[in-house]
């Protein structure tokens, strides 16, 4: 049996992490309404940075470089501390296309 390294225990799962991005996206959300038309072309994007964890809600373009970013949490997979960014702009450009 291969015993864990004391980083590896105090880490928090992928999907408790997920879990505390989503709470932190939809109150920061709660705001843009206009968010809800969005909901079927966003996809979620994870990465990985450190002991960081990112989740980026975004609607995909032609290319990678293309993508429209709308909120980014930045979760610590030690404590739990979230850290979210929502980018206005970009919501406000993806509701108003036609």
């Amino acid at each position: 049996m291969m015993k864990k390294s004391e980083g590896e225990e105090s880490r928090r799962s992928l999907e408790d992490l997920q879990e505390i991005a989503r709470v932190a996206t939809r109150e920061a959300l709660l705001g843009f309404p206009e968010v809800r038309r969005l909901l079927p072309e966003l996809v979620l994007g994870i990465l990985f940075d450190g002991d960081d964890r990112i989740f980026e809600l975004y609607i995909p373009g032609d290319r990678p470089e293309d993508a429209c970013v709308i909120s980014r949490v930045r979760v610590d997979s030690h404590t739990g501390e979230a850290v979210t960014e929502i980018f206005t702009s970009n919501i406000n450009k993806l509701v108003s296309r036609p």
